[in-house]
């Protein structure tokens, strides 16, 4: 091989069929009916009951909750119980998982977020999914109509 003489690169132009539908960009691409989201909230224990009937209020429907237990900045604590000191590794903790049509997500998430907040660490996190579906079993709805 010599160093000196240079080789021609292959390019290849790679073209769409013309019967072949343009690709949705990234954020596109929805099925009508199929803005879906899931928001999953943990909260402290006692914020329950409160923010339960602040989502009411503003028209979500339902929602599971499950007792976990967790920790995240604080990294649990320290507690006294009959004179010893005991670690604490992990904090009780409520979540809350709840589907709801796109629309209403951003103000779930502002009322969840507005209602558990006491300023105090260990208020909790709020995550946002993307559902790609939805079925209610007894109906057979999907998507917005499941809900």
């Amino acid at each position: 091989m010599c160093f000196g003489t240079a080789r021609p690169k292959l390019v290849l132009h790679l073209r769409r069929p013309p019967h072949a539908p343009a690709r949705p960009r990234r954020g596109q691409g929805h099925r009508k009916g199929c803005d879906v989201k899931m928001i999953i909230a943990a909260i402290k224990p006692y914020k329950l009951d409160e923010v339960r009937e602040a989502l009411t209020t503003i028209g979500v429907r339902g929602m599971m909750v499950t007792e976990i237990k967790g920790f995240g900045t604080q990294s649990g604590h320290t507690e006294i119980y009959r004179g010893a000191e005991y670690a604490v590794n992990f904090v009780p903790k409520m979540r809350l998982e709840i589907v709801v049509a796109d629309s209403l997500a951003d103000t779930v998430v502002e009322t969840i977020s507005n209602t558990a907040r006491t300023g105090k660490i260990g208020d909790g996190k709020i995550f946002v999914l993307d559902v790609a579906k939805a079925l209610r079993v007894r109906t057979g709805e999907t998507d917005d109509e499941a809900l």
